[in-house]
This record gives structure tokens, C-alpha cells and sequence, in this order.
């Protein structure tokens, strides 16, 4: 009922605003009504949050003035995030090394250290224990696999050099580098102990595939004792489009049941489970997964453990990642109580069309998307206590029931599908349903994504995103 009233809504405030087109739709004027509805929040941090993500929607998508003078308008007079007399434009992405150099002296390359070179094998198990072993890639990402070749062919057989083969057969794993490591372990002179380790990583079945060889990758997935080492082969079958290869090491999984094996969603959620949703996207399907997917209703196994299929979420997202939309679209309709599952399915694939150039096409999936949301819901408030502190009784007797509202993810994906009525061309239609949000916070960005949607989609490395709020910002 909430998503008809809301199609109403959608189709009527257009009509209503005929008579001043001019004044309802032109981007320079839904830019200015952003930042005036913005600037009705009371002046406080959240009100700073609004009128920042409404500023970079309004600077990054082509109405700057407006953007600045949402800028200016908070408790900083947005210094930061409008430096004085500059024209900003869109934000440049650049690698974290570039923009943010760490200045460590292992930047410069291998063995290089206080402008000379560690020539010793001291000196040099020294330097790739200090700049590849105990250094923390995760916010940097891991050197070039050149340069660790480079490294572990330089070093003296010892742990040090085992050590770096192991980063290498753990980390990189294209068939190139794991022929390199496999040459270079057979070579050296190793602890016994230390050696077979380094021979039972390149013995597991996602190594043993990538060196060619399928067949005593398929064996010893049959014959490993987790779940987790077929998970993985299936997943490197399924990239390869060896959906066959794929269901055969499947069947097997009855002997190695995932730690939810009571559920279909232990089986193929994302925590723990077969999750193959990641293998392709709605750009880039994957056709292994497609194959996959539809020999997967014939596995006994299957029927077993997912006697009603799917679960809804996961059925989406893999048909998604398999080029299905047909079906992951049927799927997500068949849920009217998760109307999120439907209206992000449908921006997904909307969002596909567009960069296939299906105008029309993605302009269907905005408007169907538009009319599926519902109205948003902001829970229910939180009151603190005489002593400023809230407490919230969640079990026994005594238990709160409470609506935590709508989701935060959920929230932002009401203003990308605004953002898609525009792009595709719905520009009536994406300010209609830009006004009628919630007055305040979710308006103002709600315009302002209206704006973006207006300069269209940008599918490169340097496509600034869509700046959104949370329930919590409102």
C-alpha cells in the first residue's frame, strides 16, 4: 500500500508542476532549493553532514555555485572542504602510495637502504624481513610481483627466503609466479619441516589448477578435509567457466558440511559458505556462474541441503553475478516484505543498461524501482534517562520492543535511485520524488542527488560517487 501511495505521489507532483516547468526542473534552480532546504536544519553537526554531501553532489555534478555556497554555509564556513578562492571540480582518485606516501626508506626499491644496497646475505635477509615480512601491506597493498620475485631470488636459502616464497605462493597465485615458486623450492636447501610446508601450499587444489594440472586438482579437492579448500577451487572452476569441474567437486561437500550446515544460507551465504556471488556483477556477468547456476538444481546434494532453493538475498546476488536478471529480478519481486531487495536489484541493473547504452531499458528499472520503495520509516526515537544514558531492555520480561527503522544502507539507496530517474532521462519524475521526502536532511540530499543524476553516469576509474546520508544524520 506504502509503495502505491508513493507511485501516486510520483506521478501526480509533475503534473501539479506544469505550470512552472521553469521554475520545478531547471538544474541551477533544484540546485539553490538543495541548499535552502539544507540550510532549515537547525545549526548543529548534523545539519554540517547535510550541507557537505549536498555541496560535493551540487560541485562534482556540475552546479558549483551552489555547491560553494553550500560549502560556506557551515559552522566552518567550509575551509576544509572548499579551500578560499578556489573553483573546485570533481575529486581526482589517485593510489593511496601517491596520495598518501608513506616516506619508508623500503619505497625505493629492493635492497636499497640508507642510499646504498644490502649486498650481504645478512644484509639482504635483513632488509626483506624488515620490508616484505613484518611490514603491514593492508592499507597499502602489496608490492609489485616483480619485485618479490626479485627479492626471493636474491636471498640465501634459508627460512627468510622460505618465507617470501610462501608470500608469494600465498598472495599472487597466477599460474606464472606459482611455477617460479615451485621451481625455487624444489632448488633450495631447506629445513625438512620448513620445506614441506612450502610443498603442501603448492599441493592444495587451487595451486595445483593454476599450474595446469586439473586433474590432481579435482582429486585432492575430493580428498581435502575442509570445506573451505573446495569452497575455493569451486569458486577458481567457476571463474574459468568450468561449471562442470565446479558441480563435481560440489557433490562432494556432503562429507565436508560448512559450521551452518543446518541452513541452505550456510551453504551459499557470504559468512562462511560457497558465496560465488563476487565471480561476476551486472556489467561483467560471469557465464561459469550462469552454468553453474543452472545445473545446480539437478545436484542431490543440493536438493538436500536447499529443499526451497536459495535464500532470497543470495539467490539475487548470484543471479546478478550470472547475467540472469530476469530471474534475479522475478526473485526479488517475490519478496514484498524486503522491498530494498527489489529497489537494489533493480539499480543494479538499471545502472548495467545505462552503461549499455539502454536508455529506455534502464529508465524502467529507475521508475519500477521508485514506485517499490517505501515510505521511509526513522524508528523509533531514543530517549536518554535522568542520568543521560539509555537503556534499551532487549531480552526476558521486560523486553523493549523496538523499530530500529530503516537501514542505513537502504536510506542511501533512495538517492540513487533518484539519481537514476535523472540519468535516464525521468528528470519530472526524479525531482517529484525528490520533494516528496521527508522535509529537512533527506530532502535536501534527495535534490541534490536529482542534480547529480542530471550530468549522467560516468563508468571510468575518476567517476565521482554519489554523496548520501545515513538515518543517523538526519
Amino acid at each position: 500500500m506504502r509503495s502505491l501511495l508513493l507511485a501516486v505521489v510520483l506521478w501526480l507532483l509533475p503534473i501539479a508542476a506544469v505550470p512552472c516547468a521553469a521554475q520545478g526542473h531547471d538544474a541551477a534552480v533544484v540546485a539553490r532549493e538543495a541548499v535552502d532546504e539544507a540550510l532549515t536544519l537547525p545549526p548543529d553537526y548534523k545539519r554540517d553532514v547535510v550541507l557537505r554531501s549536498v555541496s560535493r553532489n551540487l560541485r562534482w555534478f556540475g552546479q558549483v555555485d551552489e555547491g560553494v555556497r553550500a560549502a560556506r554555509a557551515m559552522s566552518d564556513g567550509g575551509v576544509t572542504e572548499v579551500p578560499p578562492n578556489t573553483r573546485p571540480g570533481p575529486p581526482r582518485f589517485v593510489p593511496l602510495k601517491e596520495a598518501m606516501p608513506t616516506g619508508n626508506p623500503c619505497d625505493a626499491g629492493p635492497w636499497r637502504e640508507g642510499g646504498g644496497l644490502a649486498a650481504t646475505p645478512k644484509a639482504r635477509e635483513k632488509w626483506a624481513s624488515a620490508c616484505l615480512l613484518r611490514r603491514d601491506f593492508d592499507w597499502i597493498g602489496l608490492p609489485e610481483v616483480a619485485e618479490v620475485r626479485t627479492v626471493a631470488a636474491g636471498l640465501p636459502d634459508g627460512e627468510t627466503k622460505a618465507a617470501v616464497l610462501a608470500m608469494l605462493i600465498r598472495f599472487y597465485r597466477d599460474a606464472e609466479t606459482l611455477r617460479f615458486a615451485s621451481e625455487a623450492v624444489a632448488r633450495a636447501r631447506l629445513p625438512a619441516e620448513t620445506k614441506a610446508g612450502l610443498e603442501a601450499m603448492l599441493a592444495e587444489p587451487v595451486a595445483l589448477y593454476r599450474l595446469g594440472r586439473k586433474s590432481e586438482a579435482l582429486a585432492a579437492a575430493k580428498a581435502a578435509s575442509t570445506f573451505a579448500s573446495k569452497a575455493q577451487l569451486i569458486e577458481l572452476l567457476v571463474r574459468n567457466d568450468d561449471e562442470s569441474g565446479a558441480i563435481e567437486v560440489f557433490e562432494t561437500m556432503a562429507a565436508t558440511p560448512p559450521e551452518d550446515a543446518e541452513y541452505c544460507y550456510g551453504w551459499f551465504g557470504p559468512i562462511g559458505g560457497l558465496s560465488l556471488e563476487y565471480v561476476g556483477n551486472a556489467y561483467e556477468p560471469s557465464p561459469g556462474l550462469r552454468g553453474f547456476l543452472d545445473r545446480l538444481p539437478a545436484s542431490p546434494l543440493f536438493r538436500k541441503v536447499c529443499p526451497a532453493g536459495l535464500d532470497a538475498e543470495v539467490a539475487v546476488a548470484m543471479f546478478l553475478a550470472a547475467g540472469r536478471d530476469g530471474a534475479a529480478i522475478a526473485r526479488a519481486r517475490a519478496e514484498p516484505s524486503k522491498p530494498f531487495l527489489l529497489v537494489d536489484c533493480l539499480l543494479q541493473v538499471g545502472r548495467a543498461e545505462l552503461h549499455r547504452g539502454g536508455r529506455d531499458a534502464a529508465r524502467g528499472r529507475a521508475m519500477e524501482a521508485a514506485g517499490a520503495l517505501p515510505l521511509f520509516d526513522p524508528g523509533d526515537p531514543v530517549r536518554p534517562q535522568a542520568n543521560d544514558r539509555v537503556l534499551v531492555v532487549t531480552t526476558g520480561p521486560d523486553a523493549t520492543p523496538r523499530n530500529y527503522g530503516e537501514l542505513e544502507g537502504n536510506t542511501g539507496r533512495r538517492f540513487e535511485v533518484i539519481r537514476l530517474l535523472a540519468a535516464s532521462g525521468a528528470i519530472v519524475e526524479a525531482d517529484a520524488l525528490a520533494r516528496a521526502q521527508l522535509a529537512g536532511a533527506l530532502r535536501a540530499v534527495a535534490l541534490s542527488a536529482a542534480v547529480a543524476g542530471r550530468a549522467g553516469y560516468r563508468f571510468d576509474d575518476q567517476a565521482p560517487s554519489l554523496e548520501t546520508i545515513g538515518k543517523s544524520d538526519l
